[in-house]
């Protein structure tokens, strides 16, 4: 398959140090570059609001070892200390564990559970009492608490977030005076190392504790003093986790931290523990938490992706569990051989990579496996007679219509929009969207519409976006990708779940003045245009209609291969391992194509035929339209997960150029197999002969192009003689 496994900056950095045990390298935090387009403090308390804590925590692990860490957290800053004749330095971060970017960051609370675990990736350790104390001495940048009074929320997201923005606000009018970076105290419980996570317990029924200490009031009085009566479980808005490497220097000699604190004669340079930590000589013996063994879990999945021939496409995923992470590649399900790396490289693409792939992540816990991405290879594209990706506002070039059973507009056009931070549900599982199949990687910006969810009168509603000043004449495409997002899980039922059902809708040849939809509101309507539903929650989840300039849509539904999703049609072409819902095309990127050649209409979705039309109608030409509708008056709950994208529209030229064979090969037994590129959807006679000049052309197929190089292969041919080829289009009446 010419298939290259490689290493490269970004994201794949990111996942190869998943699978091996962090440093430190001098004193700066040895982790990845930011990856481009990794949520900023705002927007993971906003993925992470809704989640339990177990499921918070990995996503807290995640992004920290995948690198979205502010930039000035990165740099440690020194600290010198003696006690009895001996000296030390360390060095530490210079705030607490934070996501996000320099300006937009999280000062995220966590278990000790998972700070032990980040602790061990990153080579470092957690600070004891003692150290906290000589960090608040000999920071430049003294905060002053901010307690929010007790309650059951104070171990939520929301308080959490609150907690976060008083904190930055205090710390934000220090700059540019102190910086970020500079050492700062004051604004957090430490979660320390003592003698006391496994002794002289504050609750005798918590034997597994988190212990906490600090907060420093500005003439240095701690708020909380060191106490370990809440579980390992435990965190509120008021911990912060602040890490010190585990290398340090005493006297001038290489050393290490937890070495100094089981060493009865060093340890009082950086403990304080004594009998009532249940600590005789002031040592630490166990100077950790211990953390139960974790299993690979895959965050990110590997996502769909379409190039043309010769592009090179790089797959990856992000998973997180104990090192060493070992990766396998496969495609179809087979093992390819050697592609044991966090990424895999087709470089450059062919036709024969394409496919579906997928990749097993196992430690010695245990192995998970990644949902499947597909691999399109696409020949070099016809002209182009309009194309948006939508990364740049683009409302000007763009008409709006819409409708409403009560006559009130309740839709959104959301132009540019980023998803890249919207999270979603996936088996109950909270994802990201991953970007579109066409789109450059980093980019996610789409065009968002919503219908009949933006107030509280419930009434079956629609938007539709028709490009201005646009006409378009047989024989064309319209293609885009296109995600489908509902609320719920499979079928788009769950607690508190309504109104999950909606459709996407596009089509040819309107006037681009219309609302189109399908609901009695619809007082006139053009052109030829698709629906289709995301989760399976109708009984037509997808449909066809013909305008009708006197009201509602005709109905063309029998030019569908069917209409629901439980159809074998569509459970094959969404099947389970990429769609949530079987037979239903949401929560995932698929390509669409309307393709309008000798006034046949052809719909495709994932470059399978779903529907074909004879146009009879008077809509022979116009404006293509991309939309949403609403057919029911229930509001979809919860309203922020009913929502469409559409990105990377284009729409293509297919009148005719010449064919072209552009390789021919023999095969073991002795077959030959052309590789042809055309126009996508036309027929083509595939011609052979032993002689030239000859004196006739055999015609041995029919053939239909894809939009990829499409193969034929000659059973009768014979490596032992003369056989030549050619290609024409197939007559007029043929196709």
């Amino acid at each position: 398959m010419g298939v290259r496994r490689s290493v490269r900056s970004g994201w794949v950095s990111l996942l190869v140090t998943t699978s091996l045990t962090f440093a430190l390298r001098g004193q700066v935090l040895d982790l990845p570059p930011r990856p481009v387009g990794a949520p900023d403090g705002t927007q993971f308390t906003n993925i992470v609001t809704s989640l339990s804590p177990a499921e918070r925590e990995r996503w807290i692990y995640a992004q920290i070892i995948s690198g979205n860490v502010p930039a000035w957290l990165r740099q440690l800053t020194p600290i010198t200390v003696t006690a009895g004749g001996q000296t030390a330095t360390y060095q530490v971060l210079p705030d607490y564990l934070a996501i996000g970017n320099d300006t937009n960051y999280f000062l995220c609370p966590m278990t000790p559970l998972l700070a032990q675990r980040l602790a061990d990736h990153l080579g470092c350790t957690l600070p004891t009492r003692k150290m906290v104390n000589q960090i608040w001495t000999n920071a430049p940048v003294k905060l002053k608490p901010e307690p929010i009074p007790p309650s059951a929320a104070m171990t939520t997201v929301p308080v959490f977030a609150w907690h976060d923005y008083l904190v930055r606000t205090q710390r934000h009018q220090l700059i540019p005076a102190s910086p970020l970076g500079t050492l700062t105290s004051g604004h957090k419980k430490d979660v320390i190392l003592s003698a006391r996570i496994y002794t002289n317990f504050a609750n005798p029924n918590i034997t597994k504790p988190v212990v906490i200490y600090g907060w420093h009031y500005p003439w240095g009085t701690p708020i909380q003093p060191l106490y370990n009566g809440h579980e390992e479980t435990y965190a509120d808005y008021s911990h912060g986790i602040r890490l010190a490497q585990l290398g340090l220097t005493v006297n001038g000699q290489s050393n290490t931290i937890p070495n100094i604190l089981t060493n009865a004669s060093l340890a009082p340079l950086l403990s304080d523990d004594g009998i009532s930590e249940g600590s005789s000589n002031g040592t630490i013996p166990r100077p950790r938490y211990s953390v139960p063994p974790l299993a690979p879990a895959i965050m990110m999945h590997p996502y769909n992706r379409s190039v043309t021939i010769g592009t090179p496409v790089t797959l990856r995923a992000l998973a997180i569990g104990d090192p060493p992470l070992t990766y396998q590649w496969r495609r179809h399900g087979t093992n390819l051989p050697g592609a044991h790396q966090a990424t895999l490289t087709l470089d450059p693409a062919q036709p024969d990579h394409a496919g579906l792939y997928s990749v097993v992540v196992s430690n010695p816990v245990g192995s998970a496996t990644s949902r499947v991405a597909r691999v399109r290879v696409h020949s070099a594209a016809p002209p182009l007679l309009l194309a948006d990706d939508f990364s740049t506002n683009t409302a000007m070039h763009w008409q709006v219509a819409w409708g409403a059973a009560n006559g009130m507009p309740d839709y959104t056009v959301d132009w540019a929009f980023d998803y890249g931070a919207v999270p979603y549900t996936f088996h109950g599982v909270t994802e990201l969207i991953p970007p579109a199949p066409h789109s450059v990687e980093g980019n996610t910006r789409a065009v968002r519409l919503t219908v009949n969810n933006n107030d509280a009168l419930g009434a079956a509603a629609a938007v539709n976006l028709y490009p201005k000043d646009q006409r378009f004449n047989d024989p064309f495409a319209l293609k885009f990708d296109l995600w489908i997002n509902y609320p719920g899980g499979t079928g788009g039922t769950g607690p508190g779940v309504a109104g999950s059902t909606e459709h996407a809708i596009f089509g040819v040849n309107h006037w681009g003045t219309n609302a189109n939809w399908a609901a009695p509101a619809a007082a006139s309507s053009d052109g030829l245009w698709f629906a289709a539903a995301g989760e399976g929650g109708d009984s037509r989840d997808y449909r066809a209609y013909q305008g009708n300039p006197l009201g509602l849509p005709f109905d063309l539904s029998s030019a569908l291969v069917a209409t629901n999703h439980t159809a074998a049609f569509f459970q094959n072409l969404f099947p389970t391992d990429r769609f949530e819902t079987p037979g239903a095309p949401g929560k995932n990127w698929i390509e669409v194509e309307v393709r309008y050649i000798g006034s046949v209409v052809t719909w495709l979705m994932e470059g399978a035929v779903v529907g074909r039309y004879t146009n009879t109608s008077a809509f022979t030409n116009g404006t293509v339209m991309i939309g949403m509708m609403d057919t029911f008056s229930s509001i979809a709950s919860p309203a922020r997960d009913a929502f469409v994208l559409f990105a990377n529209l284009r729409v293509e030229d297919l009148t005719p150029v010449p064919p072209r064979i552009e390789s021919v090969a023999h095969l073991p037994q002795g077959e030959v197999q052309l590789l042809f590129s055309g126009v996508p959807g036309r027929r083509y006679a595939v011609e052979a002969t032993a002689t030239l000049p000859p004196p006739h052309w055999q015609t041995l197929a029919n053939i239909i192009a894809g939009d990829s190089w499409t193969p034929f292969v000659d059973a009768n041919a014979s490596a032992q003689s003369a056989r030549y080829y050619r290609l024409r289009a197939a007559p007029a009446d043929e196709e």
